[in-house]
């Protein structure tokens, strides 16, 4: 354990109160900092300690790169990340602390397909931006999709900022339920079809209360995808097709974007609407507008000299009148 309950880090600025969740790659710590929580991630001392030092300086240079790119990810299901800091020679990134339960826990039942889409549907939008950035998650998975408390709100959390690096200590990890073929592998590219292959899974499980049957294993062991339809009859076709669709071993055979996916699935993207207050603003400032308008034109109005009286005509002049009508 890098840190311990009590310890001060950057210069004080935070107390770690206790150890939140480890994994092979990070340790997550809670922490506080002027009487708020917040959460601090940083490498695992026991992976460093197995590499030499050139291949310690590697994956410490890309753990930092990376945590930077995600400092620039501002979505509001994107966990927020404010400080990256070393300390003690470790990386530490600073991020909000979301109370609540993952979406892990929720899969002790099946969800209804409208919960589950629209928890997807969040996710997949938060996954464009992390794209958006020429980053990839590489591990979305339920235990890293949190759900704050009191709230259908889910935010996505734990990336796998280390993960792209390979090394003989770091494979195991993707031997999961959620992890595509072309991160078994250090020749396959990998691109946003990568997180659809996760993001898919990670539905087929909210639908089905059961994990897939893993990619090495359909790989390896010849086993087959049961579709999620024929666990839970009560999911529509087409979101069984896109579940199939996003979890197809070929990443050429998947759909290349999460929004082409989420587009299967007919959960297309749309903007924000205007927040009530600020709606409410607008057309205040539009009536005050309106009025001031109609305040100037009657003081012109009022101010304006009277126009003098027409000239009669003479009796013995006739008008000249131009017919247009056949003009």
């Amino acid at each position: 354990m890098a840190f311990q309950p009590g310890d001060k880090l950057n210069n004080g600025k935070y107390t770690i109160e206790r150890e939140l969740g480890k994994g092979r790659f990070g340790v997550t710590y809670l922490a506080k900092s002027n009487g708020k929580d917040i959460a601090i991630k940083t490498l695992n001392e026991d992976l460093l300690n197995q590499l030499n030092q050139t291949e310690r300086d590697n994956l410490e240079s890309k753990f930092a790169d990376e945590a930077r790119k995600l400092e620039r990810c501002k979505h509001p299901r994107i966990v927020s990340v404010y400080e990256i800091f070393k300390e003690r020679q470790l990386f530490c990134i600073v991020m909000e602390y979301i109370p609540g339960t993952t979406l892990g826990s929720l899969i002790q039942r099946i969800l209804p397909e409208k919960e589950a889409l629209a928890y997807i549907r969040q996710i997949g939008e938060a996954l464009i931006e992390v794209h958006r950035q020429g980053l990839l998650h590489r591990d979305v998975k339920p235990d890293n999709i949190m759900v704050r408390a009191g709230k259908n709100e889910v935010v996505l959390i734990d990336f796998g900022l280390a993960q792209g690096f390979d090394h003989p200590l770091t494979t195991k990890w993707r031997d999961n339920n959620f992890t595509p073929p072309e991160l078994n592998s250090t020749k396959r590219e990998r691109g946003a079809y990568t997180d659809v292959y996760s993001l898919a899974a990670t539905l087929y499980v909210l639908l089905t209360g059961q994990l897939p049957v893993s990619a090495l294993d359909r790989q390896l062991n010849n086993q087959q995808l049961t579709p999620p339809k024929q666990i839970n009859p009560d999911i529509s076709e087409r979101t069984n097709q896109a579940i199939i669709n996003g979890m197809m071993l070929d990443a050429n055979a998947r759909p290349e974007t999460v929004e082409k996916w989420l587009d299967s699935l007919g959960l297309r993207r749309s903007l924000p609407s205007l927040p009530k207050t600020d709606a409410m603003t607008v057309w205040t400032a539009l009536a005050a507008i309106a009025g001031l308008v109609a305040a100037i034109v009657a003081l012109i109005a009022y101010f304006k000299p009277p126009a003098p009286s027409p000239v009669e005509p003479s009796p013995t002049a006739k008008p000249s009148v131009q017919s247009r009508a056949y003009d």
